[in-house]
């Protein structure tokens, strides 16, 4: 398949979902059954010539997705693109008798994604992001000790792989960091593996010095609106931090672990690309990692009924994108976690010329 046709393919994919056949549909159900989870953070990963994908398969929107996934003679593929394709899935993690087993993903090839937190102070009336579909399973984190000895338990089986982690803002940002720093800790006393993590910039942005001597390699805070007064509507909760305080926490975080090992993401069709492609040059040239990902109205959010991101919006941003990360020196494949996998995003793609 030709470099274009399949930067359409999983812009289209990420962008617009797949419809699954009878056939398909039952093998999935059998093989991997969180494939029909809906959300954003149950949608499925796959691997299509060596690129990752999250697709959602079971929300509303994407009943009238281009896209098939069909299963023939033990195989999986997708038509609907300038080519069929076959699709890898990604094996499930080795079983440890503990809450992992339910919430930890492979998202990429030897990559751990994790929510430990599905509690969030914005997720009340008048507050939560209008394009989340974060559902709240517990009244706070995990206990960061359990959790700690659940992966001390998993690492021990799948040495070399990557942690993750995201989720809610319980309480308040520097609550959730102080959370993270905790956690982290616990599990440097046995792994030095690579960990990433996702988090709102907190009011002090000394904790961003604790979690770089805590052991974190990289730090993900996604801004996710670029225009001021769009974003208060959008995120009428998370918008209380100041995009001038993003930025501030953006150098600080720079400066503790390093150019490209600090990322965000903005979202693609539910504003103007124009503010998008303004907005990723000025993270790009103070060494931050921006990552595009296009607007799924999944079931579960206030904007269900607003339209997917329009796909060649998305690659013609994403380009853009490709572009600036060979000017400023921004390479995926020196970044660890959500960055790295490039499973919500064309970036990475387009990154390759």
């Amino acid at each position: 398949m030709k470099r274009n046709d399949f930067i359409h393919l999983k812009a289209g994919l990420l962008c617009k979902g797949v419809k699954t056949t009878p056939e398909a549909r039952g093998a999935l159900l059998k093989d991997y059954p969180h494939f029909f989870d809906k959300g954003f953070i149950d949608a499925a990963n796959i691997n299509i010539y060596g690129s990752n994908i999250c697709v959602n398969a079971n929300e509303n929107f994407t009943k009238n997705s281009p896209y098939t996934l069909i299963y023939e003679a033990g195989k999986y593929r997708i038509t609907g693109g300038a080519d069929e394709v076959t699709v890898k899935f990604f094996d499930a993690l080795p079983h440890t008798g503990t809450v992992l087993d339910k919430i930890a993903r492979l998202h990429a090839e030897k990559c751990i994604n994790i929510w430990p937190s599905t509690a969030c102070c914005y997720d009340v009336e008048g507050k939560k992001c209008e394009f989340c579909s974060l559902e709240k399973k517990a009244p706070e984190p995990l206990d960061a000790d359990y959790l700690a000895d659940s992966l001390e338990k998993l690492l021990s089986r799948v040495p070399g792989y990557t942690l993750n982690f995201s989720g809610g803002t319980f309480r308040s940002p520097d609550h959730m960091a102080g959370y993270w720093i905790s956690l982290i800790k616990k599990i440097r006393v046995f792994s030095d593996c690579p960990i990433a993590v996702e988090l709102a910039p907190p009011t002090d942005l000394s904790l961003l010095d604790e979690l770089k001597e805590s052991g974190l390699n990289v730090v993900i805070m996604n801004l996710e609106v670029a225009d001021k007064e769009l974003r208060r509507q959008i995120c009428p909760g998370k918008s209380t931090i100041t995009k001038e305080h993003y930025y501030k926490a953006f150098d600080r975080a720079v400066r503790l672990f390093g150019w490209g090992q600090v990322s965000s993401v903005l979202i693609g069709g539910i504003q103007h690309k124009e503010d998008i492609i303004k907005e990723i040059e000025e993270m790009a040239k103070i060494g931050v990692f921006p990552t595009i990902m296009p607007f799924r109205p999944v079931d579960g959010c206030t904007l269900r009924d607003y339209p997917t991101c329009d796909t060649e919006d998305l690659i013609e941003m994403s380009e853009v994108l490709g572009s600036l990360l060979r000017k400023y020196n921004l390479k995926p494949y020196l970044q660890e976690g959500c960055t790295k996998c490039g499973g919500c995003s064309v970036e990475n793609d387009c990154f390759v010329i």
